[in-house]
């Protein structure tokens, strides 16, 4: 636990597959369950030690998670734009997802909140101060337009575009 909480103050994030974390499970997440968890024993102080590494949420983290986070949002975008076309709605859904996952790694960081979880982590985003507008209905309606037909699937492409775009105006403000 200590290796992945000096990892994390130190800005390094890892990502990793795990059954139940459609993302990735991110090393992050463990520093976020170790924030948020209720001390009920810890003869020690072990666990009080580590939770108090966790606040206030650092900078250093928050800088990595933002630039890494938004590289691949965009960078997912442009594989999902350039497959559209080509009879791959499997695929482009992957970056579909991966977009969006992002986004919401990037919001989180942005109101220095720990995301421990992919589960209603859009919905805790529609509460958060700084985020797009209206995120979560516009959220569900991309994965809505998701479709076979490319023209309906190219108008949630363009709309996530603009939540990616939107994104980064909140990073200069």
């Amino acid at each position: 636990m200590s290796q992945v909480i000096d990892d994390c103050l130190s800005g390094k994030v890892s990502a990793h597959y795990q059954t139940g974390h459609p993302h990735a499970y991110l090393n992050v997440m463990y520093m976020g369950e170790v924030s948020v968890c209720k001390i009920l024993v810890d003869p020690m102080g072990k666990i009080s030690e580590f939770k108090s590494r966790t606040k206030p949420y650092p900078q250093t983290l928050k800088d990595a998670i933002v630039q890494y986070f938004m590289f691949e949002a965009s960078f997912s975008l442009m594989f999902a734009e350039d497959n559209v076309d080509k009879d791959d709605i499997y695929y482009v859904c992957g970056h579909y997802f991966r977009s969006i996952s992002c986004l919401n790694q990037v919001l989180f960081a942005l109101n220095e909140e720990y995301c421990i979880n992919e589960k209603k982590a859009v919905r805790m985003i529609d509460g958060f101060f700084i985020k797009p507008r209206d995120y979560k209905n516009r959220i569900d309606k991309i994965i809505t337009l998701l479709s076979a037909d490319r023209d309906i699937t190219r108008e949630g492409i363009n709309m996530l575009k603009e939540l990616i775009s939107e994104t980064e105006m909140l990073l200069v403000k």
